[in-house]
């Protein structure tokens, strides 16, 4: 069987809809990563921490016609909040434990959280529509998703900020101290409990973001995290997380293996070229193609 041939139009329409949607998945791999370096726990119950933004930014526009793009903010603080508390009256009681022990407690995270939702809200799965939603751009012979456009910024506005954060402010500071050596970080006086709060919070406000922005376009419904948990752990393995810009190429990897798999097979088959990706990472180069 060949393989088909692409024009160069559609090759650049691949490569473009690929790092848009990677953009996405950046923000929520990001958040991940943070935990997993900071914390040194593997939180899955990251996705729901996007769905119930999702939720939070589906809600506010159907009640006060709040945007989506408005709202991310208060979906930030929100699943902030919510991660810092989980974290300091949950995650924080199995740090010292073994390392099943502490897959099995986010596990029930994602039960307790995503269950929750479902007897709350039910089972229904909901949408909303902007006026950009659907809306396109035409940029030479690229179409150019609007959304996905105003997603691409919003990503590289708060990397900046982040980075930022990270290497102008104490506590930025101090984060990444313990990511490089908690020994050190807690001789040097560096309250490591609460950091790791701080650490948690980030990361789960990050994934918060990513609800509120994925809520434009995407359905909002109770199950709706696990896979973008999935996405986002992968992406953090294939790009490594010692640092933001690992996560983020990674996630913009997975974007474009994903629209690549969807025009070469099919696009119900499109994940696995990233499971093969992943598979292939795991075995030649664990720690990342970009980590040190």
């Amino acid at each position: 069987m060949s393989l088909p041939v692409f024009s160069g139009e559609i090759i650049a329409q691949i490569i473009v809809d690929g790092i848009l949607t990677g953009c996405l998945y950046a923000l929520i791999a990001i958040g991940l990563a943070m935990i997993w370096g900071i914390v040194e726990i593997i939180n899955f119950s990251h996705g729901e921490f996007l769905m119930i933004a999702a939720f939070l930014s589906y809600f506010l526009y159907t009640s006060v016609g709040l945007d989506p793009l408005i709202s991310a903010p208060l979906a930030f603080i929100t699943t902030f909040v919510l991660g810092y508390i989980i974290q300091r009256g949950i995650i924080d009681r199995i740090l010292d434990a073994p390392f099943l022990s502490q897959i099995f407690a986010t596990f029930a995270l994602v039960l307790i959280m995503r269950n929750t939702m479902f007897v709350a809200l039910g089972p229904d799965i909901r949408s909303i529509s902007t006026w950009y939603s659907e809306a396109v751009i035409d940029i030479g012979e690229v179409r150019v998703s609007l959304v996905k456009l105003f997603i691409a910024l919003i990503f590289i506005t708060i990397t900046a900020a982040l980075h930022l954060f990270l290497t102008r402010t104490y506590i930025g500071t101090a984060l990444r101290a313990i990511s490089q050596d908690r020994i050190a970080a807690q001789l040097m006086g560096i309250d490591t409990r609460k950091i790791y709060a701080l650490a948690f919070g980030i990361g789960a406000g990050l994934a918060g973001v990513g609800g509120a922005l994925l809520s434009s376009f995407y359905y909002v419904f109770p199950e709706m995290g696990i896979p973008f948990t999935l996405i986002a752990f992968i992406s953090v393995v294939l790009g490594g997380f010692g640092n933001i810009l690992g996560p983020a190429l990674g996630a913009i990897i997975v974007g474009l293996i994903q629209n690549i798999g969807a025009m070469v097979i099919t696009p119900s088959m499109k994940d696995i070229l990233v499971y093969i990706v992943f598979l292939a990472i795991l075995l030649f180069r664990p720690t990342g193609i970009f980590s040190r």
